[in-house]
Protein backbone atom coordinates (compact mmCIF):
# COMPACT_ATOMS: atom_id res chain seq x y z
CA UNK A 1 0.00 0.00 0.00
CA UNK A 2 1.71 3.41 -1.44
CA UNK A 3 1.93 5.86 2.08
CA UNK A 4 1.72 8.81 -0.74
CA UNK A 5 -1.76 10.60 0.02
CA UNK A 6 -3.04 13.09 -2.44
CA UNK A 7 -4.50 15.50 -0.41
CA UNK A 8 -6.32 18.24 -2.14
CA UNK A 9 -6.90 21.29 0.08
CA UNK A 10 -9.80 23.58 -0.46
CA UNK A 11 -11.06 26.91 1.50
CA UNK A 12 -13.74 26.33 4.27
CA UNK A 13 -16.89 28.11 2.31
CA UNK A 14 -15.68 26.60 -0.99
CA UNK A 15 -15.04 23.16 -0.20
CA UNK A 16 -18.26 21.54 -0.86
CA UNK A 17 -18.73 23.11 -4.69
CA UNK A 18 -14.34 23.04 -5.18
CA UNK A 19 -14.59 19.48 -4.56
CA UNK A 20 -18.11 18.89 -6.13
CA UNK A 21 -16.20 20.28 -9.44
CA UNK A 22 -13.51 17.93 -9.06
CA UNK A 23 -15.24 14.85 -9.00
CA UNK A 24 -17.68 15.98 -12.00
CA UNK A 25 -14.15 16.62 -13.63
CA UNK A 26 -13.10 12.99 -12.70
CA UNK A 27 -16.17 11.19 -14.18
CA UNK A 28 -16.47 13.62 -17.21
CA UNK A 29 -12.67 12.10 -18.05
CA UNK A 30 -13.88 8.73 -17.58
CA UNK A 31 -16.68 9.16 -19.65
CA UNK A 32 -14.61 10.62 -22.35
CA UNK A 33 -12.52 7.36 -22.39
CA UNK A 34 -14.82 4.76 -22.06
CA UNK A 35 -18.03 6.00 -22.76
CA UNK A 36 -19.63 5.26 -19.30
CA UNK A 37 -18.35 5.56 -15.52
CA UNK A 38 -19.15 3.91 -12.49
CA UNK A 39 -19.71 6.30 -9.08
CA UNK A 40 -19.98 4.82 -5.46
CA UNK A 41 -21.56 7.24 -3.52
CA UNK A 42 -21.53 7.98 0.76
CA UNK A 43 -23.44 9.49 3.51
CA UNK A 44 -22.87 11.64 6.38
CA UNK A 45 -22.79 15.34 6.55
CA UNK A 46 -20.15 16.16 4.44
CA UNK A 47 -21.68 14.21 1.59
CA UNK A 48 -24.92 15.90 2.07
CA UNK A 49 -23.02 19.22 1.67
CA UNK A 50 -21.26 18.08 -1.38
CA UNK A 51 -24.70 16.57 -2.55
CA UNK A 52 -25.89 19.93 -2.44
CA UNK A 53 -23.38 21.78 -4.63
CA UNK A 54 -23.35 19.44 -6.71
CA UNK A 55 -26.48 19.09 -8.24
CA UNK A 56 -26.45 22.65 -8.84
CA UNK A 57 -23.14 22.29 -11.65
CA UNK A 58 -24.31 22.71 -14.77
CA UNK A 59 -22.35 19.55 -16.54
CA UNK A 60 -24.17 17.36 -13.41
CA UNK A 61 -27.32 17.81 -15.36
CA UNK A 62 -25.72 16.62 -18.52
CA UNK A 63 -24.33 13.43 -17.15
CA UNK A 64 -24.46 10.47 -19.24
CA UNK A 65 -23.85 6.86 -18.78
CA UNK A 66 -22.95 7.34 -14.86
CA UNK A 67 -24.41 4.18 -12.73
CA UNK A 68 -24.51 5.07 -9.21
CA UNK A 69 -23.77 2.64 -6.01
CA UNK A 70 -23.63 3.30 -2.67
CA UNK A 71 -20.83 1.79 -0.35
CA UNK A 72 -23.13 1.48 2.66
CA UNK A 73 -26.36 2.08 4.05
CA UNK A 74 -29.01 1.99 6.92
CA UNK A 75 -31.23 -0.69 7.30
CA UNK A 76 -34.32 1.18 7.37
CA UNK A 77 -36.53 1.62 4.62
CA UNK A 78 -35.89 4.12 2.10
CA UNK A 79 -37.98 7.11 3.05
CA UNK A 80 -36.73 7.17 6.59
CA UNK A 81 -34.13 9.80 7.48
CA UNK A 82 -31.33 7.68 8.28
CA UNK A 83 -31.20 6.39 4.84
CA UNK A 84 -28.80 7.37 2.89
CA UNK A 85 -30.16 6.54 -0.26
CA UNK A 86 -33.31 9.17 0.90
CA UNK A 87 -30.52 11.55 1.59
CA UNK A 88 -29.02 11.40 -1.58
CA UNK A 89 -32.35 11.83 -3.86
CA UNK A 90 -32.96 14.40 -2.16
CA UNK A 91 -29.92 16.70 -2.28
CA UNK A 92 -28.06 15.34 -5.09
CA UNK A 93 -30.77 14.19 -7.99
CA UNK A 94 -33.69 16.53 -5.78
CA UNK A 95 -34.22 17.34 -9.92
CA UNK A 96 -34.52 13.46 -10.87
CA UNK A 97 -31.49 11.39 -12.05
CA UNK A 98 -29.58 12.96 -15.33
CA UNK A 99 -30.93 11.37 -18.70
CA UNK A 100 -29.09 7.56 -19.37
CA UNK A 101 -27.96 7.48 -16.16
CA UNK A 102 -28.99 4.59 -13.22
CA UNK A 103 -29.23 4.98 -9.40
CA UNK A 104 -28.75 1.58 -7.40
CA UNK A 105 -30.46 1.08 -4.14
CA UNK A 106 -29.53 -1.06 -1.44
CA UNK A 107 -32.41 -3.18 -0.30
CA UNK A 108 -31.13 -2.76 3.32
CA UNK A 109 -34.67 -2.73 4.77
CA UNK A 110 -34.96 -6.69 4.10
CA UNK A 111 -35.96 -9.51 6.41
CA UNK A 112 -32.82 -11.44 4.42
CA UNK A 113 -29.55 -8.95 4.43
CA UNK A 114 -27.51 -12.31 3.82
CA UNK A 115 -29.49 -12.18 0.26
CA UNK A 116 -29.84 -8.56 0.04
CA UNK A 117 -26.01 -8.05 0.21
CA UNK A 118 -25.34 -10.90 -2.27
CA UNK A 119 -28.25 -9.43 -4.35
CA UNK A 120 -26.42 -5.89 -4.16
CA UNK A 121 -22.41 -7.39 -5.13
CA UNK A 122 -23.74 -9.14 -8.04
CA UNK A 123 -24.84 -5.77 -9.21
CA UNK A 124 -21.55 -4.17 -8.53
CA UNK A 125 -18.89 -3.70 -11.77
CA UNK A 126 -15.43 -5.54 -11.55
CA UNK A 127 -13.74 -1.95 -10.27
CA UNK A 128 -15.96 0.65 -9.38
CA UNK A 129 -14.18 3.52 -11.34
CA UNK A 130 -14.78 6.91 -8.43
CA UNK A 131 -15.64 5.56 -4.78
CA UNK A 132 -16.60 8.59 -2.17
CA UNK A 133 -16.11 7.31 1.39
CA UNK A 134 -17.18 9.65 4.09
CA UNK A 135 -15.04 9.25 7.44
CA UNK A 136 -16.26 9.38 10.94
CA UNK A 137 -14.60 10.90 13.81
CA UNK A 138 -13.58 7.46 14.62
CA UNK A 139 -11.84 6.73 11.82
CA UNK A 140 -15.03 4.73 10.07
CA UNK A 141 -15.06 4.81 6.36
CA UNK A 142 -18.42 3.38 4.84
CA UNK A 143 -19.62 0.95 7.55
CA UNK A 144 -16.38 -0.18 8.47
CA UNK A 145 -15.84 0.27 12.28
CA UNK A 146 -13.18 -0.12 14.39
CA UNK A 147 -12.50 -3.80 15.58
CA UNK A 148 -15.26 -5.06 12.94
CA UNK A 149 -14.53 -8.55 11.95
CA UNK A 150 -15.89 -6.84 8.03
CA UNK A 151 -12.34 -5.35 8.12
CA UNK A 152 -10.52 -8.76 7.20
CA UNK A 153 -13.44 -9.79 4.69
CA UNK A 154 -11.71 -10.99 1.56
CA UNK A 155 -13.90 -13.13 -0.48
CA UNK A 156 -17.17 -11.20 -0.10
CA UNK A 157 -17.79 -7.46 -1.66
CA UNK A 158 -21.30 -6.83 0.34
CA UNK A 159 -21.71 -7.80 3.85
CA UNK A 160 -24.33 -7.19 6.64
CA UNK A 161 -23.26 -5.65 9.88
CA UNK A 162 -23.61 -4.33 13.04
CA UNK A 163 -22.34 -1.25 13.97
CA UNK A 164 -21.58 0.28 17.32
CA UNK A 165 -24.11 3.54 16.51
CA UNK A 166 -27.76 3.82 15.52
CA UNK A 167 -29.21 2.41 13.57
CA UNK A 168 -26.89 -0.49 14.19
CA UNK A 169 -27.98 -2.81 11.32
CA UNK A 170 -26.64 -2.18 7.92
CA UNK A 171 -25.13 -3.42 4.51
CA UNK A 172 -21.14 -2.30 4.17
CA UNK A 173 -19.25 -2.39 1.21
CA UNK A 174 -15.69 -4.42 2.51
CA UNK A 175 -11.67 -3.73 2.25
CA UNK A 176 -11.73 -5.59 -1.62
CA UNK A 177 -14.28 -3.48 -2.84
CA UNK A 178 -12.20 -0.32 -1.90
CA UNK A 179 -8.65 -2.00 -2.75
CA UNK A 180 -10.36 -2.68 -6.32
CA UNK A 181 -11.91 0.97 -7.23
CA UNK A 182 -9.65 2.85 -9.77
CA UNK A 183 -9.81 5.74 -7.81
CA UNK A 184 -10.75 6.91 -4.23
CA UNK A 185 -12.17 10.09 -2.59
CA UNK A 186 -12.27 10.71 1.12
CA UNK A 187 -14.47 13.23 2.32
CA UNK A 188 -12.65 15.17 4.95
CA UNK A 189 -13.43 18.52 6.18
CA UNK A 190 -13.44 19.88 9.41
CA UNK A 191 -11.15 19.11 12.41
CA UNK A 192 -12.05 16.09 13.74
CA UNK A 193 -11.76 14.51 9.93
CA UNK A 194 -8.22 16.44 9.56
CA UNK A 195 -7.10 14.99 12.81
CA UNK A 196 -8.30 11.25 12.01
CA UNK A 197 -6.12 11.60 8.96
CA UNK A 198 -2.93 12.86 10.68
CA UNK A 199 -3.24 10.07 12.95
CA UNK A 200 -3.57 7.39 10.24
CA UNK A 201 -0.79 8.73 8.56
CA UNK A 202 1.07 8.35 11.32
CA UNK A 203 0.77 4.69 11.83
CA UNK A 204 -0.91 3.42 8.86
CA UNK A 205 -0.77 -0.06 8.83
CA UNK A 206 -3.54 -0.95 12.03
CA UNK A 207 -6.39 -0.78 10.16
CA UNK A 208 -8.76 -2.61 13.01
CA UNK A 209 -7.91 0.58 15.26
CA UNK A 210 -8.73 3.05 12.52
CA UNK A 211 -10.16 1.66 9.23
CA UNK A 212 -9.68 5.36 7.42
CA UNK A 213 -5.95 3.69 7.04
CA UNK A 214 -7.22 1.71 4.04
CA UNK A 215 -7.50 4.62 1.96
CA UNK A 216 -4.01 6.75 3.17
CA UNK A 217 -2.65 6.59 -0.75
CA UNK A 218 -5.82 7.91 -2.05
CA UNK A 219 -7.05 11.13 -2.30
CA UNK A 220 -8.25 12.86 0.53
CA UNK A 221 -10.30 16.49 0.41
CA UNK A 222 -9.94 18.82 3.10
CA UNK A 223 -10.54 22.07 4.09
CA UNK A 224 -8.70 25.25 6.05
CA UNK A 225 -8.94 22.67 9.04
CA UNK A 226 -5.90 20.66 7.60
CA UNK A 227 -2.58 21.24 8.94
CA UNK A 228 -0.19 19.16 8.12
CA UNK A 229 2.14 17.62 10.73
CA UNK A 230 5.67 19.14 10.50
CA UNK A 231 6.73 15.44 11.97
CA UNK A 232 5.28 13.40 9.91
CA UNK A 233 7.23 11.65 7.25
CA UNK A 234 4.21 9.43 5.40
CA UNK A 235 3.13 11.03 2.54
Amino acid sequence: MSLVTDIRHFPDTRWPVEASVLLQQQIDAFSRCEGDCSVMLTGGRNAKLLFEAWSQIPSFRRLQNVAFYFGDERCVPPDDPDSNYGMTMSNLFGAGVPRSCTVYRMEAESDDLDAAANHYAAMLPKSIDILLLGLGDDGHIASLFPGSTALHENERRIVPIIGPKKPYRRLTITPRVILEARSVYVLAAGAEKASVLAEARRQPTNIDDLPARLVIGRTWLTDMTWNPPTCCSAG
